[in-house]
């Protein structure tokens, strides 16, 4: 049976769209999400134009550049292997060391409510695969903890911010700490959370609003 190959040309083009992409990318992390389309071009090393040929806006361009890097930041997250606190170690230098590599160009877009439409659209499904993943962890935990049923709130929201390119950022800059020290945080966070909320009748105060204020530390949040 004979091997299909890629032409020389589609392999060439495809080299030189990543190449735009990932010039593209590195620039907005180590500079600003208002980078320009000269900016963007000098730092590709393709002019201006081009990028206008192969992206149609500047807005398409940074979306495009980090879609796929957020797709492979969540496929990177270890998956569960049976050790539940082995995991839990692991997921949390795995996101922080990667939240600590994607600078400050990306904890701004994270952040930033003025974006323009294309990279509006790009952060929201961004959060929604990031909350579909903390949801996916906070349940993981939950039940190994011999729980049924959804995870709490409040287990939710702790592994959420707990895991947050913006805790990273904090820790970071705010505290001039390392990514070492912001997973060892969220990891006693997250544990201690777990711990918080297994014992008789916590989650039922958590989540009735009628006696949650009688709760020290209530981490719930609301839309």
């Amino acid at each position: 049976m004979p091997v299909t190959t890629r032409p020389l040309a589609e392999v060439k083009r495809q080299a030189a769209l990543e190449h735009v992409l990932t010039a593209a990318r590195r620039y907005v992390i180590e500079n600003s999400v208002d980078a320009t389309m000269d900016q963007l071009a000098e730092a590709s090393g393709v002019s201006r134009r081009t990028l206008f040929r192969l992206f149609g806006t500047r807005e398409k361009l940074i979306a495009s550049a980090f879609q796929a890097a957020m797709t492979h930041y969540l496929r990177s997250l270890p998956p569960f292997r049976g050790d539940v606190d082995q995991w839990l170690r692991a997921t949390c230098d795995a996101a922080h060391r990667m939240n600590a590599s994607i600078g400050p160009g990306y904890w701004e877009m994270a952040a930033r409510t003025d974006l323009p439409p294309d990279l509006a659209t790009f952060q929201l499904s961004t959060r929604r695969g990031w909350n579909d993943r903390i949801l996916e962890i906070a349940a993981t935990l939950w039940h190994e903890q011999g729980h049924r049923g959804p995870p709490p709130d409040a287990l939710l929201t702790t592994v959420g911010a707990h895991l947050s390119s913006h805790f990273t950022a904090a820790v970071i800059i705010d505290a001039g700490r390392d990514w070492q020290t912001a997973s060892a945080l969220a990891h006693a966070a997250i544990t201690g959370t777990i711990g918080f909320l297994s014992a008789p009748g916590q989650v039922t105060q958590l989540d009735n609003p009628a006696t949650a204020e009688q709760v020290p530390g209530d981490a719930r949040t609301h839309d």
